[in-house]
């Protein structure tokens, strides 16, 4: 089981830049992850698989990367370990974006409602945990 008290801020960071240089697609293939499921990692209001970053993380971090199966699931999960280094992570069904909203109103359903999340008042970006903008800083 991987120790995540190796894994910084600055190391999720640089698994965040390699996914946007990347690509989703690329990068999840590249580190043998699939699409998140459960819960997402939100940065500069960008949607990321919390996993697969945490798991590169620990790459950036160890020189070992963490494999999809060394993560226990759920809320105590990768999802824990991200959000005790500032990032916000939502439960996917939560999540209501405006391809989801489109997609359940065709079907005639209601969209789920969108989970609060603190916006910074200068940019408009959603806020990390640690109540600092990443963006305007």
């Amino acid at each position: 089981m991987p120790q995540w008290s190796a894994v910084t801020r600055s190391h999720v960071l640089a698994a965040i830049a390699e996914y946007d240089q990347l690509g989703s697609t690329e990068f999840l293939r590249r580190h043998g992850f699939r699409r998140a499921h459960s819960y997402m990692l939100w940065h500069n209001g960008q949607e990321y698989d919390s996993k697969a970053i945490l798991g590169v993380a620990y790459l950036h971090a160890t020189g070992r990367p963490a494999t999809w199966d060394e993560f226990s699931g759920g809320k105590d999960g990768a999802a824990k370990v991200l959000r005790e280094r500032g990032f916000d992570v939502v439960a996917q069904e939560s999540v209501a974006t405006p391809r989801s909203r489109k997609t359940a109103a065709s079907k005639g359903k209601t969209a789920p409602a969108p989970t609060s999340v603190n916006v910074c008042p200068g940019c408009n970006m959603a806020v990390p945990a640690s109540g600092v903008c990443d963006y305007c800083n």
